[in-house]
């Protein structure tokens, strides 16, 4: 079929990358994917290429979690009159053969739940159905800017106001980890491993970091990323469960959107577990729209292709 499967190695490559893949998913732009990977411990891109037109394109990257748990996000796209032809096998079988050099043992890949076909050809490969989610957006130059209610005894600060709470952050965080479907499978990352990926990750924001206090008592966070173009993303929104079903969450975000904007942020992203319907409905409460509904699919990095090319299938 004259098909070249070629890395990205420059900026030009990888704006050919996001053309692809920004025709099937919310748009992503070359700072976004930079703002993505701040901390990335490896990555690869790649292009599918046919008599010089861009017909696919494919990408791993993990970061040090994801290290530490040898697992690894991937991904790829086939445009969709070019499916069924082998192409997303073959992106396949390079960004997990990539993985598997370096040590990485296990992949997860999100697909939109519509996708059924998709989701077929990847439990094909070894890799099942664990949970799912939807990527949310509030837009701060529309949503209304309602002020947040005060909760008797607490305070907000940000983590660069108080540096000192890193570790009571780190200790929350742990406490609730079972609790998301997402990541309740994973180890718990050492202290260590957690600062790389958080608040010491360049992208990382201690100013739109905030913590719930209650007198010196941490009771709640709400971890923020810069994901470049004035666009924040909320890592993780953690509460004690001895002071839930206060309020606290609601006041985190809505002190955040009073934060973020003053701050000139024209958005905040999220990505809400597809079970955690109580902070769904809190975010669509404040303003948040969601993207269709993903499928996670999680398993063991499989080897290389044998499907039938008559089925191959790309992973949205």
């Amino acid at each position: 079929m004259d098909l070249q499967i070629l890395e990205a190695t420059t900026d030009a490559d990888l704006e050919r990358v996001l053309a692809v893949r920004n025709s099937m998913e919310r748009p992503l732009s070359l700072a976004g994917l930079r703002a993505e990977r701040s901390s990335a411990v490896a990555s690869l891109d790649l292009i599918a290429d046919r008599h010089g037109t861009d017909i696919g394109a494919g990408s791993v990257a993990w970061g040090p979690i994801g290290a530490a748990a040898a697992n690894a996000f991937i991904f790829a796209w086939v445009l969709p009159e070019h499916r069924r032809t082998g192409i997303g096998g073959r992106l396949l079988d390079r960004l997990t053969a990539f993985a598997r050099s370096r040590g990485i043992e296990r992949m997860t890949t999100l697909i939109y739940a519509a996708e059924t076909d998709a989701i077929d050809f990847i439990r094909d490969r070894g890799l099942e159905i664990d949970g799912g989610g939807q990527l949310g957006y509030l837009d701060l130059t529309t949503a209304p800017g309602v002020a947040p209610n005060p909760i008797d005894g607490v305070t907000v600060v940000s983590l660069a106001d108080r540096p000192d709470l890193v570790r009571e952050l780190y200790a929350l965080q742990m406490l609730v980890h079972p609790e998301i479907p997402m990541i309740a499978n994973e180890p718990l990352p050492s202290f260590e491993t957690w600062l790389t990926a958080g608040p010491r990750d360049p992208g990382y924001v201690p100013g739109l970091t905030l913590l719930a206090l209650e007198g010196d008592r941490l009771i709640g966070g709400i971890q923020l990323y810069d994901n470049a173009d004035a666009v924040v993303f909320i890592g993780m929104t953690s509460v004690h469960p001895d002071a839930r079903r206060r309020g606290i969450a609601r006041l985190l975000k809505l002190e955040l959107a009073r934060r973020a904007r003053a701050a000139g942020m024209r958005g905040i992203e999220t990505y809400n577990d597809g079970t955690n319907e109580r902070i769904r409905g809190l975010n669509e409460s404040i303003g948040y729209v969601y993207d269709p509904p993903y499928v996670a699919l999680r398993g063991p990095l499989p080897g290389p292709s044998e499907t039938d090319p008559s089925r191959e299938i790309q992973l949205p």
